[in-house]
């Protein structure tokens, strides 16, 4: 007997050897595989742990998934171990198939015949995290949490992470607070997640925590980037993102790749080119990422010109090969910048030469035909879209000369197009009607808007918040009160967009009191407002005359919500104080706001236009003295001020200024017209 179990161990060791032989990586692993069912230990867990490996690295999901059905099927006297369910479930992760990996541990649990173990959960979670798929993920977590494993660091890491990515930040902090011992990845997973969620003051509120834990977990790029990322659409990159660079380069990683790439794109998203480019050219090693968000950057930024230098001397002088990323944002830039000869030649030299990975690429395919239709190269694009079964049933292509149609102003061509696109077989997404609803409004016809919100409604897109803000906004400019809050009043989930979409219809239609009245029941919610509901607020109250309503909002939407006036709601303050004489406040008001609002002229501005109504001399020539500085070149502020001198009986004061008007060539001249007579 023990020389039977030392031939069957002797057996299996070779057979795992003959299946795991890294010195044949690419040889059939069918031999070692038949050999294994032809002496019974095919079914044998480790084996078969080995075989869906094997086939998993070949790129093989049937074999792999075979060998696990065929172990799983004859272990009916034996219950298969984890070992094995693990083994398949990594390697459907790993060949980027999660929801057959969220398929198979729904299995799994519905058999009860295996127990997962930490593996299984840390695995199951990931799969529901990548798949999505919520529902499964929070029974794993339960599972997990009834077997005593939810505070196990591998675990409770993945059930973080998979939380954070269903946007369930209450569920991930309670995982997360359960681990005794987090490391560097569990306090990754939960400031990541709270970065992308945009709850960016409690990301930093856990990195401070990280950086003082008792544990010394210590922050990593993965750290770094996340924060960073999340201060790319949080406000004034003085405020936060420049400081969250400096405590880079104070913890040593600004020459990190990883870190650099995300301040780059962070600079970028934020319009601080000048910043962007000083941590591209410190940084020494660049990459394709690097490139594409610096070329990226450039055209976000209205650089669209310098984006396709920065292009060509990346194709000359580095060894970066072009990428999908680099492609579309240079195509972009060529949309930008109207020139579709050069996007021409891009798309000849990277896109149809032989070879090339990116001849049926649709997304290239999009980004081109909207190039050539923001061109005015409507015959390329149609040419383009129609080339191919592949281009002409995809949705996007559609989009893409739809858009391009509107941006040129045809809108009755892109109305043809999206007609010609229902014709031809292919179906609208909610991008096409994003695309039309705003067209509609600029015709403006509410016949039109009602043929596509029947469409909208025919399609099952009407409860679509984005569609639903679009059509509020399409009613009311239309002219429709009554069809745009009817749309308003069926979004159930409302979010700042919808409130203040509902608002600027009301202030278009001279509602201001209904524009204060729905603010308030804003303010009942949990939705935040934003600057642009600040504004449509603001400019409702300055005209009808609530200037302590709006002083009161200017001050509560900085304290209550966080929120940094910008010029357009001190204006609308200062113009409001105006209005009511109050011309010491307004001028104070510029003083004491932001140096960035003191040195804008438009304030200023409204503050002479103020004084001259009102007759008020002493801020009148305070507020010209800032005026002519600021703006020396415009002659309308010499007008003004003129204006005010001889309405207060101050000819030669009026008189120096007309003469300073025209001693820097500045004189008002007479216009002139041509007209034809028959």
């Amino acid at each position: 007997m023990p020389s039977v179990t030392y031939r069957y161990q002797a057996l299996k060791e070779s057979l795992a050897a003959a299946i795991t032989s890294s010195a044949h990586a690419a040889a059939d692993p069918r031999r070692p595989h038949a050999l294994a069912v032809v002496t019974g230990l095919a079914t044998n867990g480790y084996l078969a742990s080995l075989l869906v490996a094997r086939y998993v690295r070949l790129g093989d999901p049937d074999a792999a998934r075979g060998a696990f059905d065929a172990a799983v099927a004859a272990a009916a006297t034996a219950p298969p171990k984890p070992l094995l369910y693990n083994a398949m479930l990594r390697g459907y992760l790993s060949l980027g198939l999660p929801r057959e990996a969220a398929g198979l541990f729904r299995a799994m649990l519905a058999s009860g015949t295996c127990a997962p173990d930490r593996h299984t959960y840390h695995l199951a979670a990931t799969a529901c995290a990548r798949a999505p798929d919520p529902e499964l993920g929070s029974r794993a977590g339960a599972a997990a949490a009834a077997a005593g494993l939810a505070s196990d660091l591998l675990v409770a890491t993945a059930l973080v992470g998979m939380h954070a990515e269903a946007g369930d930040m209450g569920a991930a902090r309670e995982v997360f607070d359960g681990v005794p011992r987090p490391d560097a990845v569990a306090w990754n997973a939960v400031i990541g997640g709270y970065a992308r969620a945009g709850r960016l003051g409690e990301a930093v509120e856990m990195f401070g925590k990280m950086m003082g834990s008792a544990d010394r977990a210590r922050p990593t790029e993965a750290t770094f980037a996340s924060l960073v990322s999340g201060y790319a659409g949080f406000g004034s990159w003085r405020g936060g993102g420049g400081m969250m660079h400096g405590v880079v380069v104070k913890s040593g990683f600004h020459c990190s790749l990883f870190v650099s790439n995300a301040l780059l794109e962070m600079y970028a998203e934020l319009g601080s080119l000048s910043e962007a480019v000083t941590v591209f050219r410190h940084m020494e090693v660049k990459d394709s990422v690097t490139w594409s968000s610096m070329i990226g950057g450039l055209v976000w930024n209205g650089r669209p010109g310098h984006a396709v230098k920065i292009f060509h001397w990346m194709v000359l002088h580095s060894e970066v090969l072009v990428t999908r990323p680099i492609l579309l944002n240079v195509i972009m830039a060529c949309a930008e910048l109207g020139n579709w000869r050069e996007g021409k030649w891009i798309e000849e030299s990277y896109v149809l030469r032989n070879g090339s990975e990116f001849k049926r690429d649709p997304s290239v395919a999009a980004a081109l035909i909207y190039m050539y239709a923001k061109c005015g190269q409507l015959g390329e694009s149609e040419n383009l879209l129609h080339g191919s079964a592949e281009v002409r049933n995809d949705v996007v292509a559609w989009n893409s000369l739809i858009k391009g149609c509107g941006e040129l102003g045809q809108v009755e061509k892109a109305m043809r197009v999206t007609k010609e696109m229902l014709r031809m077989g292919t179906d609208p997404d909610a991008v096409t009607f994003l695309e039309i609803l705003p067209m509609i409004s600029l015709i403006p016809s509410v016949k039109k808007g009602m043929e596509a919100h029947a469409q909208i409604v025919r399609r099952g897109f009407q409860n679509e918040r984005t569609i639903a803000n679009s059509l509020v906004f399409m009613y009311g400019r239309c002219g429709s009160l009554s069809l745009s809050a009817g749309v308003f009043t069926g979004i159930m989930d409302k979010d700042a967009i919808s409130w203040t979409s509902m608002m600027q219809v009301y202030a278009w239609n001279a509602l201001a009191a209904e524009v204060v009245k729905l603010f308030e029941l804003m303010k009942e919610t949990e939705v935040q407002p934003n600057h642009y509901t600040f504004v449509a607020v603001l400019a409702a109250c300055k005209n009808t005359g609530l200037v302590e309503e709006g002083m009161g909002l200017l001050k509560c939407m900085k304290e209550q919500y966080g929120l940094e006036p910008n010029v357009e709601h001190i204006s609308c303050v200062v113009d409001m104080l105006c209005r009511s004489g109050r011309l010491t406040d307004a001028y104070q008001l510029i003083q004491n706001s932001h140096s960035e609002h003191t040195k804008n002229p438009i304030l200023w501005g409204a503050l002479l236009s103020g004084s001259r109504s009102w007759g008020n001399l002493v801020i009148g020539e305070a507020a010209a003295r800032h005026l002519l500085s600021l703006d020396p070149e415009n002659r309308a502020n010499y007008k003004m001020l003129a204006d005010m001198y001889v309405s207060l009986g101050r000819r030669d004061s009026a008189d120096d200024i007309l003469k300073l008007l025209m001693s820097r060539e500045l004189d008002l001249r007479p216009g002139c017209s041509w007209t034809e007579v028959s």
